[in-house]
């Protein structure tokens, strides 16, 4: 009996540091997939902005104030692994007003979100990534420019989330690189199955769909 429980105790032992261990490990992994996602283009907005002082410098001030508060986001989120949908939506409007500087009237940018999805959390800078793969490869590409939507809403035990763009999806290289592959494998590390992501063409446009379980 002594050697059975002792056994036991043993087995339970290593099952409990095989847990801790892939804990750590997934938790690691989350922390190189984060250190990834800081916005590419924040090196081209300082340029824009310093283009924007010649012209307007009240605005140029505004700009800079909102550049800051997205690299102070992408900086501090690092050490969590959610944040409010109504934070993430505040970094993605910062984004838009940084792109126009650049994109002017061909950046249209719309949204319909629901008020109970406000405070369901997310991975930080989720929304963030597929606003700017919408604008940086579906917008920018198009001389006459387009639109950007964006949709949420609860339903089902889930929070839905869409991003619809002008633009056509392309299949390997930047415009589908990194920064989706990233979504879907912080998807699954952090919900499993319980979470999904879909990118497609749809028409003239793009749609690209995340599910999330709310918690």
């Amino acid at each position: 009996c002594y050697l059975a429980i002792k056994l036991l105790l043993k087995l339970n032992q290593d099952r409990l540091e095989r847990l801790e261990l892939n804990d750590s490990l997934k938790q690691a992994r989350l922390n190189t997939l984060k250190g990834q996602i800081n916005p590419h283009f924040m090196f081209n907005s300082l340029n824009n902005i310093r283009g924007l002082m010649l012209e307007d410098v009240e605005r140029s001030r505004e700009m800079l104030t909102k550049l800051s508060e997205m690299l102070r986001y992408s900086l501090t989120e690092n050490d969590i692994n959610a944040t409010s949908l109504e934070q993430e939506l505040e970094i993605v409007n910062h984004y838009i007003d940084l792109s126009k500087i650049q994109l002017e009237d061909r950046l249209q940018f719309r949204k319909e979100v629901d008020p109970k999805s406000l405070g369901v959390e997310i991975p930080p800078m989720l929304v963030q990534l597929l606003v700017e793969n919408a604008v940086k490869h579906g917008i920018s590409v198009l001389k006459q420019g387009g639109e950007v939507m964006l949709k949420t809403w609860v339903g089902e035990g889930a929070l839905h989330i869409e991003v619809l763009n002008d633009g056509k999806l392309k299949s390997g290289g930047d415009s589908t690189g990194l920064g989706l592959k990233n979504i879907r494998q912080r998807l699954k590390l952090l919900y499993g199955t319980d979470a999904k992501f879909t990118i497609a063409q749809q028409g003239p446009q793009v749609l690209a769909k995340i599910k999330i379980p709310v918690r």
